[in-house]
């Protein structure tokens, strides 16, 4: 049985949410390229040998911990002995368990993770790093129901073990694919990056959100904004003014998305943001990037759809992948499962 896992004491007073990853595998390399796609994760503490790690330093104004794990004595550690290590802990407990095993290291295309919530009887599922990343960036929100989702799109269940003397890679190619494989398709491969300089919170109320990460060009924020709030020419019915809520502060310029995910208060399912991109486009397609479900996946949107599309998925009438395009539709699912 490994040693105890060194997690920070039990959070006192409000919890700190997060994640635990650990390494269990022994290939350096594919350990420094899983490390490398998840990014410089804000409140991201390692801890090599077995003290437990100090609190982490807090970016911002959202207290979120990501615990990384690479102490020799877990390497070979299954997901029952990580489990029943925190379970029987007085420490704190992670929103998920992420697991780097020998076959992260042996699927270089993906680097599927293990990934599983603490607790009686865990549900396993693969996800990517790219995935546990952006997640993580949400896990503030209270990601549960999500991670339920992520069970059932991913799910390694007991009796799907490989056979004795069965190939591992024929096996693992009959596995769905991880969470997050959607994201390794995309043309700009998100990865998180400290701002230049620390962002304020994004509290979200009754209205959804359009952050505007680029001022280089305000007659076309103004166009952009005329055809968001009032598109084509149908009257005030279409007014979408009182549905949604701008944030024009410079202190967001040049911010990525994953930037602005990590400093969203509360989250629905997605965030809208007017960048570089959606300046220089003639039509404005604005960048809409998941925060539930398939977070993380970004796709263009006209923004005299933006109105519609926040009204629709706040009344559950649609769905996030209802107002994708089809490379994204195709990135996000190859085989159509949606």
């Amino acid at each position: 049985m490994p040693p105890a896992l060194p997690l920070p004491p039990a959070d006192e007073g409000t919890r700190v949410p997060g994640m635990l990853l650990l390494r269990t595998d022994h290939d350096d390399a594919a350990w420094r390229d899983m490390l490398e796609r998840m990014g410089e994760l804000p409140g991201m503490v390692t801890v090599a040998g077995g003290a437990a790690p100090a609190p982490a330093p807090q970016e911002g104004a959202i207290p979120r911990r990501l615990v990384v794990v690479e102490a020799p004595a877990w390497r070979g550690a299954t997901p029952e002995e990580v489990n029943a290590a925190l379970s029987a802990a007085a420490t704190w407990v992670p929103d998920l368990v992420l697991m780097a095993t020998d076959r992260t290291a042996a699927t270089p295309g993906l680097r599927p993770l293990r990934a599983f919530r603490p607790g009686a009887d865990p549900a396993l599922f693969r996800i990517t790093p790219r995935g546990a990343a952006l997640a993580y960036l949400m896990v503030h929100c209270e990601l549960a129901l999500t991670f339920e989702d992520y069970t059932e799109w991913a799910p390694i269940p007991p009796e799907w073990a490989p056979e004795e003397g069965e190939d591992l890679d024929v096996w693992e190619a009959g596995l769905p694919d991880p969470v997050g494989h959607y994201l390794e398709r995309l043309d700009l491969l998100p990865r998180y990056t400290p701002p230049a300089r620390a962002l304020p919170l994004l509290p979200q109320d009754d209205t959804d959100l359009i952050v505007r990460t680029d001022f280089g060009d305000d007659a076309a924020w103004e166009a952009l904004l005329e055809a968001v709030y009032r598109p084509g020419d149908r009257g005030p019915i279409e007014d979408f003014t009182d549905y949604l809520e701008v944030v024009e502060d410079p202190v967001f310029e040049g911010a990525t998305f994953e930037q602005v995910m990590a400093v969203l208060g509360e989250a629905d399912q997605v965030v809208v943001i007017a960048d570089a991109a959606a300046m220089r486009d003639p039509a404005h397609r604005l960048l809409a990037v998941p925060v539930d479900g398939p977070i993380g996946c970004a796709f263009r949107v006209d923004p005299g759809t933006v109105g519609s599309m926040l009204v629709n998925l706040s009344i559950a009438n649609q769905d996030v992948e209802d107002f994708m395009d089809d490379a994204t539709r195709r990135a996000l699912d190859p085989g159509r499962r949606w």
